[in-house]
């Protein structure tokens, strides 16, 4: 992982990990398909999860990048699950993150579908560890 967290302060990630227990909890739902008869269906995030969204641009975890010609980088680490997760650095975490939040703005119910799975909560697991490591080397 990278020695320092770059242009987030530690009190930054403090904010996006606060999430992490409440994504945790059993049954808990990112989001759901909403079905209301003369309304085109669509998805609806949670409260937990609009304010996680919001806490990512607010603390400016979401970075600025060419998105979407990193795809097959953000798929690699999709399809391999915790595996290809567990050397990630917080670069390829904002990278990745970001690549996410941007895809739902054009394709709903992405962020919904990589939740269910536990990819937030493996990325959300592995972003703890790496803030405990810096905390660790600066005590």
């Amino acid at each position: 992982m990278d020695t320092e967290p770059k242009d987030l302060s530690l009190s930054q990630l403090d904010t996006i990990l606060a999430y992490l227990p409440i994504f945790e909890r059993p049954g808990y739902l990112f989001g759901e398909r909403q079905i209301t008869r003369g309304v085109f269906p669509y998805w609806a995030a949670s409260p937990e999860a609009t304010a996680f969204v919001e806490a990512l641009y607010r603390e400016r975890f979401i970075t600025l990048f060419d998105w979407g010609s990193w795809a097959t980088e953000a798929q690699r680490c999709t399809e391999g699950g915790s595996e290809a997760l567990s050397t990630a650095n917080l670069t390829t975490f904002r990278k990745l993150i970001t690549s996410y939040v941007r895809t739902d703005r054009f394709s709903e119910s992405t962020l919904t579908s990589l939740f269910q799975p536990g990819q937030f909560t493996v990325m959300l697991r592995r972003l703890r560890h790496y803030l405990r490591s810096v905390r660790g080397r600066a005590a």
